[in-house]
């Protein structure tokens, strides 16, 4: 154990030696190298800095397509539960006092739900303050319950 601290004593003390004895000339060379090498870091830096910027353009840009196809989707949606609505409030029109109130339920469900496709729409065309990929599940999943209730 005592062989190996003092070998590696001995080459830290042959290294250091052999360090400090270079000559001008090697520690311009070694200068110049750091210098090149900093030099890069900093090329490679501008150059990461310049990829994060493009991605992030187009991170923005992919959001604005999907928040434009998601109004659009939220529209249809809107545009279906009116006709629901509607056809509700024609058969309470028709129907027996027991059917009206079921018609009746139904309709206040549509209007609830078309109460909320339009907070959502709201939404979307605000600046949102919840995450994008957070409302955009939580918006899809609440197109497929409104269609299976349609349905």
């Amino acid at each position: 154990m005592k062989r190996k601290v003092i070998f590696a004593y001995a080459l830290i003390a042959i290294g250091t030696l052999s360090f400090t004895s270079c000559s001008r000339e090697e520690k311009r060379n070694a200068a110049d190298g750091v210098q090149d090498a900093q030099d890069k870091v900093e090329a490679t830096a501008d150059n990461v800095a310049s990829d994060i910027k493009d991605g992030a353009n187009q991170t923005a840009e992919d959001i604005k397509r999907e928040k434009d196809e998601m109004a659009v989707k939220l529209e249809e949606q809107r545009k279906e539960l009116k006709r629901e609505i509607e056809e509700a409030e024609d058969n309470i029109k028709t129907a027996s006092a027991k059917e009206k109130d079921r018609w009746e339920e139904r309709r206040q469900k549509l209007k609830s739900q078309l109460n909320d496709i339009d907070d959502d729409i709201k939404d979307i065309r605000s600046d949102m303050k919840e995450d994008w990929k957070d409302f955009k599940k939580r918006v899809n999943q609440k197109i497929d319950e409104i269609q299976k209730d349609i349905e």
